[in-house]
């Protein structure tokens, strides 16, 4: 197994095997026997004034998906909503290993 992401410039990720190597702490680790990659989603969400989030109008497994969605409504509703980029684990040890 090779996986390379690049999360941002500060945060690369590489993945040789069992091991996992990354720009972040802990800087390398050997990973859990059934370790999974997590899964990415795209989340549109409508924020309030302060930028919260109050709720979610839609997730999606692609960029495009959620772009489409966004699209739909009015550019005043617009101002309002974001898309969120958000990664899901199927498994609680599998997510420790990417803090």
């Amino acid at each position: 197994m090779f996986e390379f992401e690049v999360q941002s410039l500060g945060r690369i990720r590489l993945r040789l095997g069992s091991w996992h190597f990354r720009t972040w702490r802990s800087y390398f680790m050997r990973l859990p026997k059934g370790y999974r990659t997590p899964e990415t989603i795209y989340e549109v969400v409508l924020r309030s004034e302060d930028d919260t989030m109050i709720a979610q109008v839609g997730a999606f497994f692609d960029l495009s998906a959620a772009e489409a969605c966004l699209a739909q409504y009015d550019a005043d509703a617009q101002e309002h909503m974001a898309i969120n980029y958000v990664s899901v684990h199927s498994r609680l040890e599998d997510w420790r290993h990417d803090l």
